[in-house]
């Protein structure tokens, strides 16, 4: 049973197929890069996976599961982490309630728990809060003393890592992540690579999903690539094979064999 599967994924907007009978896989563990020509189906695979989108067709299974008709909140309780072109954190809570926000919808607490259960609840956020500050000390020590800074006031890197770190704090098993490097120049994009690695060797079992232009990132960190050109997937297979297809060339890197 694979960890995450596509059968025959599509999604049509106004009669335009903007992914289109998708079969995908990927097991425990895997790190899968998405490429492809902007406007080739990369976010919008994501916004199926993640219930942002209902499919017109086809099915979404997590674990064996099908979630397809789930909404994201569900999906989310289910397991699969998201992130963002552009930064969703909430500009005016502090570092350490943007992390807490990824266990809003999971945890056990609500008014008869906190009425009647008093000592439970406050354990369950104090697990919750440890979670959260080992989580950005792993990232970058420094945002633990920067916990109760607001969002806006920390840099463009240290955002993203705040982001990383409230997908992690709800203990996902899929993490789709896109385009976390927009933004960022070249030292900082290495950074966050070196961020990608450090959860992978934390978490071996966790998937990911990782969207991204930049090549250097897609020939370091996933072990599969999946190339989409028109809402379909076109290749698939290690870096060093997708490179030196005739298709991909044509469709995406636009030249001759590297």
């Amino acid at each position: 049973m694979s960890l995450l599967e596509t059968k025959g994924l599509s999604v049509a907007f106004g009669g335009l197929w903007a992914v289109n009978g998708v079969d995908f896989q990927m097991e425990a563990g895997d790190v899968v890069g998405l490429i492809g020509p902007n406007g080739s189906g990369k976010t919008t695979f994501l916004n199926l996976i993640s219930g942002l989108y209902r499919p017109t067709r086809g099915n979404i299974l997590l674990n064996g599961e099908d979630i397809s008709s789930l909404k994201p909140y569900e999906i989310f309780r289910k397991g699969i982490g998201r992130t963002y072109q552009s930064s969703r954190l909430c500009w005016n809570l502090s570092v350490i309630d943007n992390v807490l926000l990824g266990v809003n919808s999971k945890h056990e607490m609500g008014f008869w728990n906190n009425v009647f259960r008093a000592k439970r609840s406050d354990a369950e956020i104090f697990r919750h809060f440890e979670k959260a500050l080992e989580l950005l000390d792993y990232f970058n020590p420094q945002l633990v003393d920067k916990k109760y800074e607001l969002a806006q006031n920390i840099t463009h890197i240290d955002r993203r890592r705040v982001e990383l770190s409230r997908i992690l704090v709800s203990e996902p098993k899929v993490i789709l992540i896109d385009e976390l490097t927009a933004g960022l120049n070249q030292e900082e994009t290495l950074r966050i690579m070196d961020d990608i690695k450090k959860v992978k060797s934390w978490l071996p079992d966790i998937g990911m999903i990782i969207i991204e232009h930049d090549m250097n990132v897609m020939q370091s960190i996933p072990n599969k690539i999946v190339v989409f050109n028109a809402g379909e997937k076109i290749a698939e297979g290690p870096y060093e094979a997708i490179i030196q297809d005739e298709g991909v060339i044509s469709a995406y890197l636009g030249g001759a064999a590297v």
